[in-house]
């Protein structure tokens, strides 16, 4: 909880800084580890010419030759002789007991080269120390804890004779025999080194590198979070009502770049909703107002005179304004619904709706006469009440400016029903084509109280068609004259393959 309180400035340091602990403390373990390893080569060297020495002047002694270093003074290394039966022969800085395994060469297998063998340390030495080692300690062999062990360059000299044995080793008398030599690795130097690198780099490298790399994810994210800062002040000022501005994009293509341009998406359809809905308050407010005041002025007049008023003429005007603001009322409702997109769709038979809506033309007296040439079987996504008033509203609008046919057609094209409603009235102007389907948008011959309509039947028929993933269109008549509106819905898979179906008439 309390890592979660922190800012991503901090939260990004810190996790900097405490993966750059771990990977720099790991680094530092692996240096000091190849400095040892650098340095372990020439120890060895060193051990194994100490050996070849020795083994030298074992040799030298053996066949009498003059000039050879004696071995009472040879300090360089700490070494030890073994006997054929492994006693120590001769030993400098070493005490028998302190390693397992310093066993001698078997005599029927001579080797003069030089082995390298590591054996376990069984408990500290206490002999006086090398150069520089504390007292106490046995160079290369540390503190001789468990798990410890310590390395050696392994020679044999040839047989040397029993008098020879007492004049090199000292007393007692012993047989002809072959001797060991031991000569242990000292790693001191490579021991110091090592420390010296680790104490370096672990009290120096890594806190320092570590702040080091905190400071820069500070900056770093710093930087990067300040688009993000800029989006921030930007949606502040937004919020207050400023909805035309858009928040600054990054020029980068990374995710806040991705993010702004989300935003500017996002704002402009809010900025449409909010402008749609102002004007949709004041359109309605404005074609309310007409009903509402011819509707008050009817009632105040007979009001303010009852007996010269004619009660049936007024209710039943009254009556016929209140249906009109009914039925204004439930298409605002409607097409907010559409615009909502909260429809439960099922699969509807068009060509059955499209069939029953010209009949019913069939039992109006009077008007234009409505047929259908051709209706092909199509089953569309939708529900029955919306795409019934789609339909309703597009033969309504028809047979208002209708002279005298109205022509109705349902076709299945390329995965799409298209629903043709064509009049032979006086048309829709090429200008007009597309603001026919604003809300409350009349043309001139339209505007009439009792004749012209609310402007709102092919603002819904568009709303409902685009609700359904259709479109529709005003198009240039196919006969040169009056008006043709096509609508087209995309056709469900269970109804793709069906068959034209016959023509209706009114």
């Amino acid at each position: 909880m309390g890592l979660r309180r922190l800012s991503v400035r901090m939260r990004a340091a810190i996790a900097s800084a405490v993966a750059s602990v771990l990977a720099f403390g790991l680094a530092t373990v692996w240096v000091g580890d190849a400095v040892r390893q650098q340095w372990v080569p020439a120890a060895e060297a060193r051990a194994a010419g100490d050996a070849a020495l020795l083994e030298q002047a074992v040799a030298t002694s053996i066949h009498g030759w003059l000039g050879a270093p004696p071995i009472e003074g040879y300090q360089d290394s700490p070494y030890v002789i073994l006997y054929q039966d492994g006693t120590w022969a001769k030993s400098d800085r070493m005490t028998p007991g302190e390693f397992q395994g310093l066993a001698p060469l078997p005599s029927r297998a001579p080797e003069l080269s030089s082995q390298r063998v590591t054996l376990p340390v069984v408990q500290g030495a206490s002999a006086r120390p090398s150069d520089g080692a504390s007292p106490g300690a046995l160079p290369g062999a540390g503190s001789g804890g468990p798990g410890h062990s310590a390395t050696f360059i392994r020679r044999t000299t040839g047989t040397v004779q029993g008098d020879r044995l007492v004049r090199l080793m000292g007393p007692p008398q012993r047989n002809a025999q072959q001797l060991t030599i031991y000569v242990m690795v000292d790693d001191t130097m490579a021991n110091r080194a090592s420390a010296l690198v680790n104490r370096i780099l672990g009290w120096y490298l890594v806190p320092g590198a570590s702040l080091f790399v905190a400071l820069v994810a500070w900056w770093v994210t710093g930087l990067a979070l300040r688009p993000v800062e800029a989006i921030r002040r930007r949606m502040e000022r937004i919020g207050g009502g400023a909805f035309h501005e858009r928040v600054p994009v990054p020029p980068g293509r990374d995710g806040i770049a991705r993010l702004a341009e989300t935003t500017n998406t996002t704002l402009g359809r809010l900025e449409h909703a909010v402008t749609e809905q102002r004007r949709l308050v004041a359109d309605a407010s404005h074609e309310l107002r007409t009903p509402v005041a011819v509707l008050r002025h009817s009632l105040e007049v007979a009001l303010a005179h009852p007996e010269q008023a004619r009660w049936p003429e007024v209710v039943a005007e009254a009556l016929a304004d209140t249906e009109r603001l009914q039925l204004l009322a439930d298409d605002l409702l409607l097409l907010a619904r559409t615009e909502e997109r909260r429809t439960v769709e099922e699969e509807v038979d068009l060509h059955d709706l499209v069939a029953e809506q010209v009949a019913e033309r069939g039992c109006l007296p009077g008007g234009p006469r409505v047929c259908a040439p051709r209706l092909d079987e199509a089953s569309v996504r939708g529900t029955e009440v919306l795409l019934g008033r789609v339909l309703r509203n597009l033969l309504d609008n028809a047979v208002r400016h209708a002279a005298g046919e109205v022509l109705v057609s349902l076709q299945v094209a390329d995965g799409r029903a298209v629903l043709t409603v064509a009049d032979d009235g006086p048309g829709i102007p090429a200008a007009d084509r597309e603001r026919v389907f604003e809300r409350f948008v009349r043309l001139d011959d339209a505007r009439g109280r009792v004749d012209g309509g609310a402007g709102l039947g092919l603002a819904l028929v568009r709303g409902i068609a685009g609700s359904l993933g259709g479109t529709v269109r005003a198009v240039e008549p196919g006969s040169g004259r009056g008006a043709e509106l096509v609508v087209e819905l995309p056709v469900s898979v269970s109804g793709a393959d069906r068959q034209p179906a016959g023509p209706v008439q009114r």
